[in-house]
């Protein structure tokens, strides 16, 4: 299934700190693993794929073009670039993994790179987290966030944004919505 997507690369362009030379091929590839893997555990399979589908249609309601222009742009602009960063910083070609640099200027360590990693990171889980706050705030006008699929591939909404890199969990988490009370409960 094709995936439309969230975001344009002339809009990272416009919107980041991404120099406007930089290949919207790489970009483009990077938004779409960035939704993917950050974007869909977010709103759920369900929300997911129909706003994907009103894209390539071309009918994006205006309830959904609001989610996106208000609170999905915001945190999957911050995961392209945290994704991106090692993207646009190495290229792979068929002597090696090469990192570029120019006569004008110096690349970084990987220690800066790391520490970028980290601010972009921390920036995609504050507008994440604003995105499901938002999300359950309305659960009513977004009845796919709370039904996201029974399927065994079904994505369903994290509204727990933050990781920290250390888990203590070892059970099994079953996520369920509680319409009445507008809140997710493990």
């Amino acid at each position: 299934m094709a995936t439309g997507l969230f975001i344009s690369a002339s809009f990272i362009k416009a919107n980041t700190n991404i120099d406007g030379n930089v290949d919207d091929k790489y970009i483009v590839n990077t938004i779409a693993d960035a939704q993917k893997m950050h974007i869909r555990p977010i709103i759920g399979t369900a929300l997911f794929d129909s706003i994907s589908a009103q894209i390539i249609a071309g009918t994006t309601t205006s309830l959904n073009q609001g989610l996106l222009n208000n609170y999905i742009q915001d945190a999957l602009k911050y995961w392209v670039l945290y994704e991106g960063v090692d993207v646009f910083h190495y290229k792979i070609t068929n002597k090696a993994v090469m990192e570029k640099s120019s006569d004008n200027s110096q690349p970084v360590q990987t220690i800066d790179i790391i520490r970028i990693k980290d601010s972009f990171r921390d920036k995609a889980q504050f507008f994440s987290k604003q995105c499901s706050l938002y999300l359950l705030a309305n659960i009513p006008l977004f009845p796919l966030f709370v039904n996201p699929g029974v399927t065994i591939d079904t994505v369903f909404p994290n509204v727990n944004n933050y990781t920290t890199g250390w888990n203590i969990d070892d059970k099994t988490t079953v996520h369920n919505i509680d319409v009445d009370k507008g809140q997710l409960n493990y």
